[in-house]
């Protein structure tokens, strides 16, 4: 029990360690974000919906997208681990 309870511990200290961030053109100008989550089957290897930035960018050619396990990601993949489903969250910042 001490074990479960020091692993989720750091799992919720470490939520936001992984995040990939990518600049489009000349990066984000204003402060429009739209954000949407990324879901996983098997641990990560099968992904079950497609998140297209381009599509949640629009017809902006500048923008950045910031892809990471967020809080509430870290918080609801403690349960939906359990039947290998986990998300993340792709967010396109206009």
């Amino acid at each position: 029990m001490k074990n479960l309870l020091l692993a989720i511990g750091i799992s919720l200290l470490f939520s936001s360690c992984y995040s990939t961030l990518i600049v489009a053109g000349t990066g984000a100008s204003k402060s429009n974000v739209v954000e949407k989550k990324q879901w996983y089957a098997l641990w990560g290897l099968v992904r079950l919906n497609h998140v297209d930035p381009k599509v949640l960018a629009g017809d902006g050619a500048n923008y950045t997208v910031k892809t990471e396990f967020t809080f509430k990601d870290v918080i609801s993949n403690v349960f939906t681990s359990i039947v290998s489903i986990e998300s993340k969250t792709v967010t396109v910042i206009k």
